[in-house]
């Protein structure tokens, strides 16, 4: 079955069909044989069918990067369902620079390569750089030429000052060179796009990212000094919008914050898609489950540009520490399949990548451990991460999931990496989170074993 065929058969409800279809024999009339039968399990407080609907359209909405129009829809799109989750609802613009990409293309020795700028781009401008390709090697000239190098994988995948991958590039435009070409290492083969930091500025030559499955053709081209032509246009805005979404329900003092990023390079299925929809079905379970407490719904912009809408909203937006009975953060990858490598490529498994991390404030740790305990990886730990550092850091007491799947940050991102039956346990163990807490709100600290 294609991709396209999997993705319509999802859209349209047949997968939900199949999974609950009876079949011929099941109608048929049965000997009158009485059988012990264990009841049906109760069905879950969120199905696996409603969240992996709520995914795919969220891939189907297009690139996700911060402040462009896929981001702007998805924006839209999640305010509107928190209305008709019975929520008051705003957006929190906030202001950025940022690059709207028209075009960008590698061509080496007249083959066309895959290719994504690495942010923040130096454009071309609609004219390529056309120049020979060469090896990088610290104490040879580039004058004039198209630097290839080299990016050692990061799970990460962040580019931060000082890192070296960053050092390599100002390396490369110091020794003259007028382009790099960065072949991004990793067990995928894809293009691994990098996150930045805020207020980075654009590289001083224009650098394009090449997936590792194109090594030895690029290496090849390199050794012998074939051309390269490096296309990168677009427009640099350093007025830029993009806007971050929250959504209210009103009921007591005390509050819980269900928050998760919306943002990122590609179409990010895997990477951003489980947290969307996981935070959209504990926004309708809410509805239909009155407690006194109320609820935040935040859902945030620029996260892969420093983390720009967590920050935001913690400067301008949060509530008080104190009335905030918890902080619950959907981070990365929170249920996506395992990969195997076989010799036709990467295969999926029917296991789930159990390498995810469950991070938690050592006041929810009793409460957090056993309702997660039979979830492959979650166990709670104390490692800081992602938005969750910001958080924690601002004194909320909070836990936060977040993981780095095999197509984390590619453009192969898409909905095969994950599944209602991976999705739906999740769920289930977040709504007994939040019922728990409810219940017998966190107070005493707890250290971490």
């Amino acid at each position: 079955m294609t991709r396209r065929a999997f993705i319509s058969i999802v859209c349209s409800g047949g997968l939900a069909a199949g999974l609950g279809g009876e079949s011929l024999g099941s109608r048929r009339k049965k000997r009158q044989t009485k059988k012990a039968t264990r009841p049906a399990p109760p069905p879950a407080p969120i199905s696996g069918d409603s969240l992996y609907r709520d995914l795919i359209t969220y891939y189907n909405l297009g690139e996700h990067r911060t402040a462009s129009p896929g981001d702007q829809k998805t924006s839209d799109w999640l305010n509107s369902e928190l209305r008709k989750a019975g929520m008051k609802t705003a957006f929190q613009p906030f202001g950025l620079r940022q690059f709207f990409l028209s075009k960008s293309a590698l061509v080496v020795d007249g083959n066309p390569i895959a290719s994504f700028p690495l942010w923040l781009p130096s454009a071309t401008g609609p004219n390529p750089i056309v120049a020979p390709l060469v090896d990088y090697h610290p104490s040879e000239r580039l004058s004039g030429m198209v630097a290839l190098i080299r990016f050692p994988f990061d799970a990460r995948a962040a580019m931060v000052k000082g890192s070296a991958q960053g050092e390599m590039i100002l390396a490369a435009a110091k020794l003259g060179a007028r382009a790099v070409i960065a072949i991004t290492e990793g067990p995928s083969g894809e293009i691994i796009a990098f996150n930045v930091q805020e207020g980075m500025q654009p590289w001083s030559v224009p650098v394009l990212l090449a997936p590792a499955r194109s090594e030895p053709l690029l290496r090849a081209a390199a050794a012998r000094r074939a051309t390269a032509s490096v296309l990168i246009d677009g427009r640099d805005d350093p007025h830029a919008t993009a806007r971050n979404v929250i959504g209210r329900t009103v009921r007591g003092n005390k509050s819980i914050v269900v928050s998760t990023p919306q943002s990122g390079w590609f179409r990010c299925a895997g990477e951003r898609g489980p947290g969307i929809a996981l935070w959209l079905g504990l926004a309708r379970w809410v509805r239909k489950n009155p407690s006194d407490f109320s609820y935040i719904f935040l859902s945030t912009s620029g996260h892969e540009l420093g983390g720009l809408g967590i920050r935001a909203f913690l400067d301008s937006g949060a509530p008080p520490r104190g009335s905030v009975a918890a902080w619950i953060h959907l981070g990365a990858g929170i249920a996506t399949w395992k990969w195997q490598q076989t010799d036709k490529g990467m295969a999926r498994t029917r296991e789930v990548d159990s390498n995810r991390l469950l991070m938690c404030s050592p006041g929810l740790v009793s409460t957090v451990a056993p309702l997660f305990a039979d979830l492959p990886g979650l166990k709670p730990g104390s490692q800081s991460v992602g938005e969750y550092r910001d958080i924690a850091k601002a004194g909320y007491r909070t836990m936060a999931i977040a993981a780095a799947h095999m197509f984390h940050h590619t453009p192969a991102d898409s909905p095969e990496v994950t599944s209602p039956e991976l999705l739906e346990p999740v769920a289930t163990a977040l709504v007994n989170t939040l019922t728990a807490i409810q219940d017998n709100p966190p107070r005493a600290e707890q250290k971490l074993r």
